[in-house]
């Protein structure tokens, strides 16, 4: 798989917005933040699937085969952001689908149409992959990467057991850690 190529300085910047939102609602630089607390924060609501009108597509997406091709998209209603949360997936899925929407909207994206005209998901691969590193970064800042590095070399937690306190997903957890050098930097610290 290619390295993904993002704009001069992106990745520092996703990292001060997200240690910036962490100062606003008082999460300590170590400890993951809620994406349901941070889109409360922003004023943008979150919709579940589950609450919306029955119909064809809600069933195919909540129960059907079509579960796992929808996870969540941002709307707008003229300036307004909301999102549409597809609550049939797991909570720490959910928690990564939000993060990923948020940063959307953080990132000042445009909106644009989820689906082409014919019913295909449509993006922009530029735009996806900063919400694709945003996302994450949210939620397991920099400093949360290598404090939960610590935890895990400690032996306090696996890193199932910190993916089920902090309800974010392993993948994620393990993504950032490597991402900052958490098993380098941690090994220089010691």
């Amino acid at each position: 798989m290619p390295k993904k190529k993002f704009r001069y300085g992106f990745k520092a910047e996703a990292n001060r917005y997200a240690t910036e939102l962490r100062e606003e609602l008082n999460v300590l630089p170590h400890d993951p933040l809620c994406p349901w607390t941070l889109a409360e924060h922003l004023a943008v609501p979150i919709l579940k699937l589950s609450e919306l009108p029955d119909c064809e597509a809600k069933t195919h997406l909540t129960v059907g085969q079509g579960r796992a091709e929808f996870s969540a998209t941002v709307c707008y209603e003229d300036t307004r952001a909301f999102i549409l949360n597809n609550d049939a997936h797991p909570i720490k899925r959910q928690a990564s689908n939000i993060a990923h929407e948020l940063a959307h909207v953080l990132l000042g994206h445009p909106p644009t149409p989820p689906f082409d005209e014919d019913g295909e998901r449509d993006f922009l691969r530029e735009v996806e992959d900063e919400a694709e590193w945003f996302g994450p970064t949210l939620l397991v800042s920099d400093k949360t990467a290598m404090h939960a590095y610590g935890l895990i070399q400690s032996r306090k937690y696996t890193l199932a057991s910190l993916s089920d306190e902090w309800l974010i997903t392993e993948d994620v957890i393990k993504m950032r850690m490597n991402v900052v050098g958490a098993k380098k930097r941690y090994g220089r610290a010691a």
